[in-house]
């Protein structure tokens, strides 16, 4: 094995493990998605549970039960922490820089593209972030990427179909045992797309295509059984209506439903590398008629197969079209391959490096401006500093690369955007984990005292509160179905539904929003006593004690 191989993929397992694991237990469990899942396997733990997720006691059917498998275990393995909720996302995104790498290796025969490919996806903003959060999507999208290395393995090494269609198949089962049928669903587009673009759907005439299909139904199908014979139609409508149909047709998130919204998020999430993206996509679409290749049409398809899944659909959140980000970063490292060795793109790459980091250097100032803006967020003006020179600095070296025409040295250093933002945050935590986390909040609210003790809480942070202090909750909310998928959980959307939930306790604890802690002063500081405890980021923590009779 050549030298320079294995230096780069240690180059790349260090990078992740900075970039992914390094930090993971700064930040508290967010409202209300990570404590969603944190909440479902902490449940499963304590019911000695493996096959129905759980949550306020109650079987939920939101996701199949994988994610919730390796929390479970990371749970039991090593107790449960942010880190250790974090831990397998955590992995995933490190495997998936792996699997992009060889991906590339094959089907661009090019170590270099390979190499840079996976440096722009583990590098690209919005794929790290998700790979330090606890959400299904990284792992659901690292399945479907090892599905299509599987299927180009087969592609490029004719004689190992045995093995391509097996493994294809393999992790297609488990990406449908993370996020449900549409971990079949989108490999296997992109899969026939690819193959009708190049006029070879023979691929397809193979026995072993037949094995792996029945070893999908072997892995995928016996936990929908076993769910659909123990509840039956709950988990039909549950599961298949409410959260894949009702989805599509209803936007769970109004302001993300426009046709935008994706383009969007797909030009944004690949900062630092945004500009060289759109460089990449006019240049692949210039020689659409012309000089393209295979790896071309698979990148295609991959990312037409995710868009037509989810474009159309009214339910728009950002985390959905995480799949095709693989795909987007064999595009520009494969763009930035061609770019650094053909001599008549070092004039685009010039320019295109000079743009990226004069961008940064202006973000970099930019950061000193909005903290005027948002400077309640943050209390010590010392992580502006650092962010801002730490940006600066990083144009200022990479601007210097560039005059001396070092270009690849220059991309390894715009590379590296996102460890000043990643540490920048690791020193404001203090200040924002009370306004994305319910942990803070419910340290002010005592162990369960005799008699039923029932927490008001905010839509946002029902599971946070209810995971971290084990009380049930009701949510305060006005609007009529606060909850996109029902729980069973009160809620209380009236101020009469107010009053009566505090006159049946003697004292209640609540974690609310500054309009709900008005709504209670105004309308019950006759009869209760109301104590303010804290304000914690949006949060209002309360004490109301029903007064006591002269």
């Amino acid at each position: 094995m050549r030298p320079y191989f294995l230096k780069r993929i240690s180059i790349l397992f260090l990078l992740c493990y900075s970039l992914f694991l390094f930090g993971n237990s700064v930040f508290s469990l967010t409202d209300p998605d990570e404590a969603f899942y944190s909440l479902t396997a902490h449940e499963m733990v304590a019911h000695h549970e493996w096959m129905t997720p759980l949550i306020f006691g109650q079987p939920q059917f939101e996701k199949p039960p994988l994610t919730y498998w390796l929390l479970e275990t990371a749970f039991k393995t090593w107790g449960e922490s942010p880190f250790t909720a974090r831990f397998f996302p955590a992995i995933f995104a490190t495997i998936g820089v792996m699997a992009i790498y060889f991906l590339a290796l094959m089907g661009f025969k090019d170590e270099r593209k390979a190499f840079l490919s996976a440096i722009v996806l583990a590098t690209s903003g919005f794929y790290a972030a998700m790979g330090k959060m606890v959400f299904t999507d990284t792992i659901f999208t690292v399945f479907i990427l090892l599905a299509m290395t599987m299927f180009v393995f087969g592609y490029t090494y004719p004689r190992r179909q045995d093995v391509s269609f097996i493994g294809f198949y393999f992790f297609c089962a488990l990406a449908t045992l993370t996020k449900g049928p549409l971990g079949l669903v989108i490999p296997q587009m992109t899969v026939i797309l690819f193959l009708l673009y190049q006029r070879q759907t023979a691929f397809l005439k193979n026995w072993y295509l037949l094995a792996g299909l029945f070893l999908y139904l072997v892995i995928a199908l016996p936990w929908y059984v076993l769910i659909y014979d123990q509840y039956g139609q709950a988990f039909i409508h549950e599961f298949f209506y409410n959260d894949h149909w009702r989805r599509f047709l209803t936007a769970e998130h109004r302001s993300n439903d426009h046709w935008f919204f994706y383009p969007l998020t797909m030009v944004g999430g690949l900062f630092p590398w945004t500009i060289f993206l759109v460089a990449a996509c006019v240049d692949l679409f210039k020689r659409l008629k012309s000089s393209v290749a295979g790896m071309d049409y698979l990148n295609l398809s991959w990312i037409l197969s995710v868009l037509l899944v989810f474009q159309f659909a009214h339910s728009k959140l950002a985390s959905y079209i995480l799949p095709l980000f693989p795909a987007m970063a064999l595009i520009t490292g494969n763009f930035l391959g061609n770019a650094l060795s053909q001599i008549q793109r070092r004039g685009t790459i010039e320019n295109l490096l000079f743009s990226t980091f004069g961008v940064l250097g202006v973000l970099g100032i930019v950061v000193i401006a909005a903290h005027k803006v948002y400077h309640h967020y943050i209390l010590s003006m010392m992580p502006v500093y650092f962010l801002s020179g730490a940006l600066i600095a990083l144009a200022g070296v990479g601007i210097t690369l560039t005059l001396k025409e070092q270009f690849e040295r220059a991309l390894y250093v715009l590379a590296l955007t996102l460890f000043p933002l990643f540490f920048t945050a690791f020193m404001i935590s203090g200040d924002l984990d009370g306004y994305v986390s319910s942990r803070e909040a419910s340290s002010y609210i005592p162990p369960l005292s005799a008699g039923h003790q029932m927490v008001l809480t905010s839509k946002n942070n029902a599971r946070g509160i209810y995971y971290y202090t084990g009380q049930d909750v009701a949510v305060v909310d006005s609007s009529a179905n606060p909850f996109f998928s029902p729980h069973p959980v009160p809620i209380l959307n009236t101020p009469q539904k107010v009053e009566d939930m505090l006159a049946t306790q003697r004292v209640t604890y609540g974690v609310i929003r500054k309009a709900a802690y008005q709504d209670i002063l105004k309308k019950c500081s006759k009869s209760y006593h109301i104590a303010l405890l804290a304000v914690i980021g949006y949060d209002y923590v309360v004490r109301v004690e029903r007064a006591k009779k002269a």
